[in-house]
């Protein structure tokens, strides 16, 4: 049941989130709005996002409030979603965007850092990734049909309207039924006891892995946000898809990357953390390649989206349970949160604007090209990550101890 409710906020936030996006085909003549200012929109979400992702999510780590807080944010960006749809104009569109990076960027810190106090360590990555696959699951794979489907039927302010009222509904069953978080038994009387201390919140942003892990999650999410930001637009004004075809190559792609990110982390729990994130971010190199190779050829395409999708299951493992597993138990918090915070500044932010001004440029694949890069850098980078899965932190010490 609580699974369930954390699963479907993280889920809202993204469908709240992306649905820009997919509904921007809709509402760009009215507002005369360009890609360049698509890119903006989108980048300056991620920029509020970052900034409130570490104020906040500390914050939480201190104060140990972490069911208010998470309450207030989803009720804030459920009415800034739901004030979009009255928007009339470029500027406007930017405030309600502002207001949902910030009470959106908090939520996925406060909502893992209370399923990490309470996984078991062998159920960690499954749990932990289960939560994460709901920004493929409902952001990727049921923005594209929901909002795609009510700005087709009903216009788009009635497609954010209605996609606003069920964060409404899930911020008051959260505000009547959410507990506080309790630790895992399996934690020892000294962790459940610890109290924050200045040094050791500091100490977080010293670990080796808290850096590469933002490198990385900064190439992520450079490449999320690019491929779902652009792409409805690539395949509305550049091939000659029926809107059903198009919401089925984007609500697969959403799929594959659920499928990917439930799996991915579960697999991880098992064979360790470091083989999971290399092979799958190899794997999501060749997603925006077979993009840009094969976008006018349905078959083609829909093959390579289903199958280079499932890359992105490392995105959990790098913004969430390695950052989380890198540090103490009470800043676990403010671990995620960091990496949160400079990927989406940088990834978030920069990524997207720098893909509308190339899109108004160069054309409406000129996108793929940064992803293609991100995706790559990503792939490079996660060889120098340190193991942190328990099962092989514990089997790399009882060989140590055998050899004393």
């Amino acid at each position: 049941m609580r699974t369930s409710w954390l699963f479907s906020v993280v889920g809202l936030v993204f469908l709240d989130r992306l649905s820009l996006g997919f509904v921007f085909p809709y509402m760009s003549s009215e507002l005369e709005l360009s890609n360049t200012q698509l890119g903006l929109a989108v980048g300056l979400t991620g920029v509020f996002f970052g900034l409130s992702t570490l104020l906040f999510a500390s914050i939480s780590d201190f104060i140990g409030r972490k069911k208010m807080l998470l309450v207030i944010f989803v009720m804030i960006f459920s009415t800034a979603t739901l004030l979009a749809g009255f928007v009339g104009s470029f500027a406007a569109l930017l405030l309600t965007r502002i207001i949902m990076g910030i009470a959106e960027g908090p939520v996925m810190p406060l909502v893992q850092s209370i399923v990490y106090a309470e996984a078991s360590e062998r159920r960690r990555g499954f749990n932990m990734g289960i939560i994460q696959s709901a920004s493929s699951f409902i952001g990727g794979m049921m923005a594209p049909v929901i909002a795609v489907a009510l700005a087709v039927n009903f216009g788009w302010r009635s497609s954010f309207i209605y996609i606003a009222i069920p964060g409404l509904i899930v911020g008051l069953i959260l505000w009547r039924f959410l507990r506080e978080p309790k630790i895992s038994q399996n934690i020892t009387a000294e962790a459940t006891t610890e109290k924050p201390k200045r040094e050791a919140y500091f100490n977080v942003f010293k670990q080796r892995n808290i850096w590469l892990s933002t490198i990385v999650g900064t190439c992520n999410m450079i490449y999320i946000l690019t491929l779902t930001a652009f792409l409805p637009t690539l395949f509305t004004t550049s091939t000659s898809f029926k809107e059903g075809q198009i919401q089925l190559l984007l609500g697969l792609m959403g799929f594959m990357m659920f499928v990917g990110q439930f799996g991915g982390p579960a697999l991880s729990d098992r064979i360790g953390r470091l083989p999971v994130i290399k092979i799958f971010s190899f794997i999501s190199i060749f997603l925006p390649i077979a993009i840009y190779f094969s976008y006018q050829n349905f078959a083609l395409l829909l093959a390579g989206m289903i199958v280079f999708s499932l890359g992105n299951g490392y995105q959990p493992l790098i913004m969430n349970i390695v950052p989380a597993e890198s540090v103490s138990r009470t800043f676990s918090a403010t671990a995620i949160s960091f990496v949160i915070l400079t990927s989406e500044i940088i990834g978030g932010g920069l990524g997207p604007t720098l893909a509308g001004i190339l899109a108004d440029h160069f054309g409406p694949t000129a996108p793929l090209w940064i992803t293609i890069v991100a995706s790559v850098i990503a792939f490079i980078c996660s060889f120098g990550i340190k193991e942190t899965a328990p099962v092989k932190v514990e089997n790399q010490e009882n060989i140590e101890i055998s050899f004393r």
